[in-house]
Order: C-alpha cells, then sequence, then structure tokens
C-alpha cells in the first residue's frame, strides 16, 4: 500500500523503502580482505625434554600480512539491528622467525630462526559473528556502521620448514616423527565501517575490523616407540587488522 501511496503522489518516483536495508532484510556480500598483521609477535621459544627445561632467549616471531576473499550473510532484525556472519576463504598464513632456537640450554645444538624463511606455514579458519548497529534511517544510501562480535579460529595444514622440521627428525631418531601444531581459540572482535546503496538491490559495502587472536604453537619431535623426546611452544600473539571491501546483493 505504501508503495502506491508513494508511486500515486509522486509521478516516475521510485519508492525509498523498495531499496532499504529494514527489517527481514537478508544481504550477501562478497569482497576482497587485506589482513594486517603488524602487531604480531611470539614470544621466547621454551622447549622441554629429558635434559630439563630451557628458554631460548632472544627468539621471537611475526605472522606476515596477506589477503584473501570474504563471504558475508547479514540479517536485518530491526531498521537498526543487524546479525551479520563473516567467513573467508582461509588464507595461508607465514611465520617468520628471529633468533637461535637452543633446545637443549647454551651449551647444546643451536639453530638461527632467521635463516629459515618461513619457519612455518598453516591455513586459518577464522569465522566471525557480529551483531552490528546501522546509524540513520533504513532509506538511507549511505549508513555507517559499528559492531561487536565473537569468532572461533582453528587451524589446518601446518608445515615447518624442512630444516626446522629436519632437526626435529634427527632429535626423534630413525622412524620418529615431528608434529605441529596450533592450538584453536575463541576471540572477541570489533569493526566500524559503512554500506552505500547504489541501486535497488545493490550495495558497495567497506569496514575496518580487529580481531584479538591468540594460539599456543607446539612442535614435538616422538621417538619410533611414540615417547616424545623434545617439546617446543611458543605463544603467538596476532591481533590481525582486517580490512574489507565489498559489493553487496539484497534478497
Amino acid at each position: 500500500m505504501k508503495k502506491l501511496l508513494c508511486l500515486a503522489l509522486i509521478p516516475g518516483a521510485i519508492c525509498s523503502t523498495a531499496m532499504a536495508q529494514s527489517a527481514g532484510s537478508l544481504i550477501t556480500s562478497v569482497g576482497g580482505v587485506w589482513l594486517d598483521f603488524a602487531p604480531s609477535s611470539a614470544t621466547s621459544l621454551q622447549s622441554t625434554s629429558t635434559f630439563g627445561t630451557f628458554t631460548s632467549t632472544g627468539t621471537g616471531g611475526q605472522i606476515h600480512n596477506t589477503f584473501t576473499m570474504e563471504l558475508a550473510t547479514t540479517y536485518f532484525v530491526t531498521d537498526h539491528i543487524a546479525f551479520d556472519l563473516a567467513a573467508g576463504i582461509p588464507p595461508k598464513l607465514q611465520l617468520f622467525a628471529q633468533g637461535k632456537a637452543m633446545p637443549f640450554g647454551a651449551g647444546g645444538p643451536s639453530l638461527d630462526l632467521g635463516n629459515l624463511a618461513p619457519l612455518a606455514t598453516t591455513r586459518s579458519w577464522s569465522p566471525i559473528l557480529f551483531l552490528k548497529y546501522y546509524f540513520f534511517d533504513a532509506q538511507t544510501k549511505l549508513r555507517p556502521f559499528v559492531g561487536v562480535g565473537g569468532n572461533y579460529t582453528w587451524f589446518s595444514h601446518t608445515n615447518l620448514n624442512s630444516t626446522f622440521s629436519a632437526a626435529g627428525q634427527l632429535i626423534a631418531g630413525p622412524g620418529g616423527q615431528v608434529k605441529a601444531t596450533l592450538s584453536p581459540s575463541w576471540n572477541p572482535a570489533v569493526t566500524a565501517g559503512a554500506s552505500y546503496n547504489i541501486s535497488k538491490n545493490w550495495y558497495a559495502t567497506g569496514s575496518v575490523t580487529y580481531l584479538s587472536l591468540k594460539t599456543n604453537a607446539t612442535v614435538t619431535s616422538v621417538a619410533a616407540n611414540g615417547q616424545t623426546v623434545l617439546t617446543s611452544r611458543t605463544r603467538i600473539t596476532a591481533d590481525p587488522v582486517i580490512v574489507f571491501l565489498g559489493v553487496g546483493y539484497r534478497f
């Protein structure tokens, strides 16, 4: 009825509600994501074996920046409040490290981690569920928004630098193996951005998201009989800034 009144009162007009981000709207967006890992860091490597526990002082690491694609689905509960689920193609992360690993203390063998580039790679799975608030009326073409959310991150296809892996294999002995894992975690996230109505159902959208991400990296050398010979751990704090630019369609 509202659309009919609009057309009757303003000949040739397109009712603004036809292109509104209003209650009940479902918008799917796709675009590119830049992940800036500039704040990332890693604690000194700590190694445990039958010889004791030793810290490789001066070691550390960072995750390098990367790019991926993202698909987001936004559902408007009201004209201003929406739930948004963002999930991207799992990016391949590269971990670079510095310092000398000395798993058996200062008197034992050492390995210069700075010469191993990258030290490890992994795939990161990091979907984020947001609760967003959109400013201005539903019919406004440009609508800024802010949001808070939660994320569960897990990792797959974690691989070590061949030289680092070979050193761990040597410690494990004949028939042994080297395992590398990254712990999953729940993490908070905040976001801010804007959506711009291009046409009846199409939108351009952009956002900047901060994700507080932490994980424990563990490398173990396991002997052929199943006994763990050496365990090395570090705590990685990533905290990426995620920049998204894309287009969305309202169903």
